[in-house]
């Protein structure tokens, strides 16, 4: 139950918005720390950006189809009218390139195939986030592959052209990452920022007894014990420091 609950909290920032820029301007950002900053967040948490573009391809895809079997019904009906057989008219309609379900099925053997842009994907951080050890040959590895399949963008020739500078041709959507903080990360105790000073590395660990309250299985919500810390991380070790009193 616990971790259903804390899936279904990450998700919030796996919603793709329209915000393109890194500035958090919401209506919740008065709980935020004065120096959060979503480009920072994202850095230290990839897997929110991840879900972010997976949800951005999903919903591309969505948009093809819909507009592939617009046109691919627009044509069928134009070519009985004219009374072609039925045969014909199904493969006039592959031949122009108005079947989704065709496109879709040649365009995932050419992800699986093209190796070079799945190693590259599987390892980058925002993208697979796999350790480069498990990235030699994504596609012999199945729970892998069905990972990476949601990167494919259908109908696209060169998806890791799009997926390599996602920063600017997948939108950020900053404020869903900052809310992820204030509903989710902030009780659950995740860092917001990088250890940066002396007088952080001198903050106190994270509570050991709300970290076990937290890993131990919660049926109610109400029981579920919040963190009250707020936390940097030291980049080389992960080590949380307390930074408020």
């Amino acid at each position: 139950m616990k971790k259903l609950y804390q899936y279904t909290m990450i998700l919030l920032a796996g919603v793709v918005g329209a915000c393109s820029s890194l500035d958090v301007s919401d209506p919740y950002s008065e709980n935020l720390p004065s120096d959060f900053s979503v480009s920072t967040y994202m850095q230290m948490y990839p897997r929110l950006r991840k879900y972010q573009i997976k949800d951005y391809v999903k919903a591309r895809n969505v948009i093809v189809e819909d507009s592939l079997n617009q046109q691919k019904a627009k044509v069928k009906a134009m070519l009985e009218q004219q009374g072609f057989a039925a045969e014909i008219v199904e493969d006039s309609l592959t031949k122009l390139g108005l079947d989704y379900n065709a496109i879709k099925t040649q365009d995932e053997a050419n992800f699986k195939a093209n190796t070079a842009a799945l190693v590259e994907i599987c390892k980058n951080p925002f993208l697979g986030s796999y350790p480069e050890a498990s990235c030699a040959n994504p596609a012999a590895d199945a729970t892998i592959m069905k990972d990476l399949a949601g990167f494919n963008f259908i109908n696209v020739a060169d998806d890791f052209a799009i997926l390599s500078n996602n920063n600017v041709t997948i939108p950020v959507d900053s404020v869903a990452i900052s809310q992820q903080y204030i509903i989710f990360g902030r009780d659950h105790g995740w860092a917001y920022r990088w250890c940066v000073s002396e007088a952080d590395l001198a903050g106190p660990a994270r509570d050991p007894a709300i970290e076990a309250a937290q890993a131990a299985p919660v049926d109610d919500p109400e029981k579920f014990v919040a963190d009250p810390g707020i936390y940097c991380k030291e980049q080389l070790t992960g080590i949380l420091h307390k930074v408020n009193p």
